[in-house]
């Protein structure tokens, strides 16, 4: 009897659809960004290691799963107002390309906003408001009627203080007395006796006070690595992403730093901010005394990479906007003339950058977790 073969039945093309909608959607809200934000919330969790040894694992996971959720709905609800500059930038996101439909991606970054607040269910009280507040800057910067991504001065705002959310979250998830939100006031001599005394911390701003008494050098390292994660991500990381982002930034009437100074003003703009900011980072490490060094070392490798990157832009790009006059029409025109140096190109700083970016954040979870 001849032995029959059947042939297993397709799949579904709902499932299909369903598989790829989800992908399609991360790829627009950038891997690479999700993973340095969920690096971000990480250092702040082992930065407060030295006060706090024994986190409790499953609060930090669901505090990083709401964090990253945050992330992911404002990055992707940025690609749905960034269509038309996407697409003169050359972008290959898949909305810019035409594979995900920018309600499909509004509905996704919909639901990312709301099941990130359900995510802070039996976490720190605080967690809801860091995550509430990191959405509404998110839709500040890309939302109408004034989209703040609009102004290089509302870009480094909500940039700063998105960051600033990210290292805040992973402390307050790792022990919110670390850092002051839930301080005994009585461990750290605050209160004889609250019967007699009244000096219970009742308070937020006592609060900071009794924890930052506490846990005093846990407190000045995060804030010091904090401080220089986050100039180094605004005051470098914004002029090398504008150097690829000119000419559509140009067109959509955006004055962003590269559009204001022209590409070759924004290049001296971002290797200046990078050695300033290691040199402030290196004085800092040097008079508190933290123990940033391997944090501090590898920032000077990534100034250096971020250096050469954009020398060897620089000489494959085109002549600056206007005469240097930075006017709207010329810059786009001048983005158009480096084209030919190509969009990879003209990214490779941004490169240096991401990847440093990854690597300062990866080193603090080496040294605290495994010292």
């Amino acid at each position: 009897m001849a032995a029959s073969w059947t042939s297993p039945a397709p799949r579904s093309p709902l499932f299909l659809a369903a598989l790829r909608v989800p992908l399609l959607c991360v790829a627009e809200a950038r891997p690479g960004v999700l993973a340095v934000s969920a690096l971000r919330y990480l250092a702040g969790v082992a930065l407060v290691l030295p006060a706090v040894p024994d986190p409790d694992p499953l609060k930090v996971l669901r505090g990083g799963l709401a964090w990253v959720l945050s992330i992911f709905a404002v990055y992707l609800f940025n690609g749905v107002t960034d269509v038309a500059e996407d697409r003169i930038n050359g972008s290959g996101r898949p909305i810019a390309r035409g594979r995900l439909a920018p309600r499909t991606a509004g509905v996704v970054a919909v639901a990312a906003g709301a099941a990130s607040l359900v995510a802070t269910a039996g976490l720190p009280h605080a967690m809801v408001w860091i995550i509430a507040a990191n959405l509404v800057l998110g839709f500040l910067y890309s939302g109408p009627p004034w989209p703040l991504k609009d102004s290089c001065g509302g870009t480094v705002v909500v940039l700063c203080l998105s960051g600033l959310l990210s290292y805040l979250a992973g402390a307050v998830v790792a022990d919110s007395a670390a850092i002051g939100l839930v301080a005994d006031p009585a461990t750290v001599g605050l209160v004889a006796d609250p019967a007699t005394v009244g000096l219970v911390a009742d308070s937020v701003t006592e609060q900071l006070v009794a924890g930052a008494v506490a846990v005093g050098p846990v407190t000045v390292q995060l804030v010091v690595f904090a401080g220089a994660a986050t100039c180094w991500m605004v005051l470098v990381g914004v002029p090398a992403k504008d150097l690829s982002d000119i000419p559509g930034d140009a067109a959509a009437g955006r004055r962003t730093l590269g559009v204001l100074l022209g590409e070759r003003r924004a290049r001296r703009v971002m290797v200046a901010a990078a050695v300033g900011v290691l040199a402030a980072f290196g004085l800092a490490v040097a008079l508190l005394r933290v123990p940033l060094t391997a944090v501090l070392a590898v920032m000077a490798v990534g100034v250096v990479a971020v250096v050469l990157a954009g020398r060897m832009t620089g000489t494959q790009a085109g002549s600056e906007a206007g005469s240097g006059t930075g006017s709207d029409a010329g810059t786009l025109a001048a983005g158009k003339r480096t084209g030919s140096a190509g969009r990879g190109v003209r990214r490779r700083p941004y490169r240096a950058f991401m990847l440093t970016q990854h690597l300062l954040h990866i080193t603090p979870l080496l040294t605290n977790i495994w010292p």
